[in-house]
């Protein structure tokens, strides 16, 4: 129902009908767009095309790698990879590890203390306690 001096289907007096699909700015004939698709391989993921600012996850269906291919506004594309390893819920609720508990630190803290007196007692420095 549009004619030459109303191309978006609704008399300009009226309130818009913003679900008819010629209503400037709808959506409803837009494609729906995937942020992921499986992949044959490396040779799959590099081979795959992206749209311009789009970032796809790809995921290999041969082996325990994801590829995270990104594509920037002249769409040149950039290929990140991801080894995917399985963890069990322990390492998950616990993020720091044992390397880092208390006493080692303590232990660290007193060896740079004792290395930078023993520096200091060169230059005649204030030492610390």
């Amino acid at each position: 129902m549009s004619n030459y001096f109303n191309p978006y289907g609704f008399p300009p007096y009226k309130q818009p009908d913003y679900n008819h699909p010629n209503y400037y700015g709808s959506n409803f004939n837009q494609p729906k767009l995937n942020y992921y698709a499986f992949v044959n391989g490396i040779e799959g993921a590099k081979s795959f095309q992206v749209a311009p600012n789009q970032t796809m996850m790809l995921m290999d269906s041969d082996s325990p790698v994801v590829y995270m291919k990104t594509a920037n506004s002249l769409g040149q594309a950039t290929l990140r990879y991801f080894k995917l390893v399985e963890v069990n819920e322990n390492e998950i609720k616990s993020p720091i590890s044992s390397e880092f508990s208390l006493e080692s630190l303590k232990k660290e803290v007193e060896e740079l203390k004792a290395k930078y007196n023993e520096i200091a007692s060169k230059f005649e420095s204030p030492k610390v306690e």
